[in-house]
């Protein structure tokens, strides 16, 4: 009975891990590679990665195979289970139905917040951002002068991803392609009201945005087995970080298009996962200093992208698809990637209150890192 409690508290345990990692990937300035050094898995993780291999991949499959087609079940289904115990991989899908949990909650708050309380919410990732960079400052096992030329690599390199991906661009780009289908459809009431059937696609993505994601994606998670950097910052650098986050708030519609969006995106995790992240590992192994220099510079310069105060314009009339439906959103206000200084009033006092908060929460998890003296590298 006692070992039974201790198995459940463990799988509570794991699947709180993973929704904790699941969280900090979806907040901008939270890094999963951070919470891995809290947690005390940084290596554990990163050990079940590298099993991760073309020879265990091909075992799972004909396991998988001989579990569905031959008549004992039971020994084989032991035989993969005790497999995948030795391979540490039953605790990675534990981290993994936990972070997944925590995503598909967070989504559709995370894109309310963007959309209702844009300033307030970056106002919060600017915070934990800023106090990111400590971090990677801190893992530096020795402080040269040569290394500031990576950090202004890092910086230049985001601020230019910045300044080149405009959401304002995006967004009416993808208006004026929302334009084509509404002129070209019939827009009587009963079909408006009828929208949408589930399981169908109804061409809310172009095929560029398909593969968009994927490369997203690849990226994403390459960065996210970094301490002090998260997927979603490199997300947001990219300008896809709403995209994917409306399209998991979407999947209750059990649309398509959301799904195979997603899809994509979850190749490139995966694809980028078993190739990129282990080029990271290689990479941070062998130029340890310079990359974390790399990185320093790469989050201060997102301090660009994620500066509250953007210039906006005001879209006359948004095309928009929303359930199969395309409607127009009239005086839309968008938002830039130019930057202004802010303007005395309520907006900045509330912003200025969400920074701060950011900052703290960054402190506390930063005290609680490195007191598990556990650096990778």
């Amino acid at each position: 009975m006692n070992k039974k409690n201790n198995h459940q508290l463990s799988l509570i345990k794991e699947l709180l891990i993973g929704f904790c990692l699941g969280a900090a990937n979806i907040i901008p300035g939270v890094s999963g590679g951070t919470f891995l050094l809290i947690f005390k898995i940084y290596e554990r993780v990163f050990s079940i990665l590298n099993n991760i291999n073309r020879t265990n991949i091909f075992y799972i499959l004909s396991s998988i195979i001989k579990i569905i087609f031959k008549p004992d079940k039971s020994d084989s289904l032991n035989i993969f289970f005790e497999f995948l115990k030795k391979k540490d991989f039953i605790f990675l899908l534990k981290l993994i139905t936990g972070a997944v949990i925590a995503i598909l909650c967070l989504s559709s708050l995370m894109k309310y917040l963007i959309v209702h309380q844009f300033c307030a919410t970056y106002s919060l990732f600017f915070g934990l951002i800023l106090i990111s960079i400590i971090i990677p400052v801190k893992m530096l096992k020795t402080k040269r002068i040569y290394l500031i030329l990576f950090v202004a690599c890092g910086a230049l390199a985001t601020i230019y991803v910045s300044y080149a991906v405009n959401p304002y661009d995006k967004i009416k780009k993808k208006s004026e392609y929302y334009e084509t289908q509404y002129s070209q459809s019939d827009h009587d009431i009963t079909n408006e009201k009828q929208g949408v059937k589930i399981f169908s696609f109804t061409d809310k993505y172009t095929f560029n945005e398909y593969i968009y994601a994927l490369t997203c994606g690849a990226i994403a998670i390459s960065a996210m087995v970094l301490p002090g950097i998260s997927g979603s910052l490199v997300l947001i650098l990219m300008g896809e970080y709403f995209a994917v986050v409306s399209a998991i708030a979407g999947l209750g519609t059990l649309n398509l298009d959301n799904m195979a969006f997603l899809g994509c995106f979850t190749i490139g995790i995966i694809f980028g996962g078993l190739i990129f992240a282990r080029v990271v590992n290689f990479v941070l192994k062998r130029f340890y200093n310079a990359t974390m220099a790399f990185l320093t510079g790469l989050m201060a310069g997102s301090l660009y992208a994620l500066w509250p105060f953007k210039k906006s314009i005001i879209m006359a009339q948004q095309y928009i698809k929303q359930d199969g439906v395309v409607s127009i959103v009239d005086n839309a206000r968008i938002y830039t990637n130019i930057n202004e200084l802010p303007v005395m009033g309520e907006q900045l006092y509330i912003s200025g209150f969400f920074f701060i908060s950011g900052c703290i929460i960054m402190l506390i998890f930063i005290k609680k890192e490195f007191k598990t003296k556990v650096i990778p590298g």
